[in-house]
């Protein structure tokens, strides 16, 4: 069985945004009590995941097939939808200790890094691909 690249697209937006629900959960438990809402966290998160998703999942095919300009213009998409639903928590969190603004930037720097990493990796171990198929 093959999918075809809108389906591989479609499924890696699906889970991207189970993943958004997931940090919905944690958000509302350790940062409820800081100012942050976990629903328009959500809407946020939900919001930045589809074209996040998609984004991402085209760097990658982009990548695969050498198109370097497509990968720099989805890039560029993934980058500012990553941070949307951080930028958010930044703005409306309220007097929060010191130890958790540090331990938010140490996790969003590590998810930052961990999702360049998984689309550089993810383009280097497969060889050159026709894009639409």
């Amino acid at each position: 069985m093959s999918l075809s690249t809108i389906g591989k697209e479609r499924i890696w937006i699906l889970l991207v945004v189970l993943y958004g629900i997931g940090k919905a959960f944690v958000v509302w438990h350790t940062l409820g009590k800081y100012g942050v809402n976990a629903l328009i966290y959500l809407v946020f998160d939900i919001g930045a995941a589809i074209p996040y998703g998609l984004a991402t999942a085209r760097v990658v095919i982009y990548g695969l097939a050498r198109d370097w300009g497509r990968v720099r213009s989805w890039g560029v998409i993934a980058l500012v939808t990553h941070f949307i639903p951080d930028i958010y928590i930044f703005a409306v969190l309220r007097e929060p200790p010191p130890l958790l603004v540090d331990g938010l930037v140490f996790l969003i720097v590590i998810f930052t890094i961990a999702a360049i990493v998984g689309t550089i990796s993810q383009i280097r171990k497969r060889k050159p691909t026709n894009p639409q198929s």
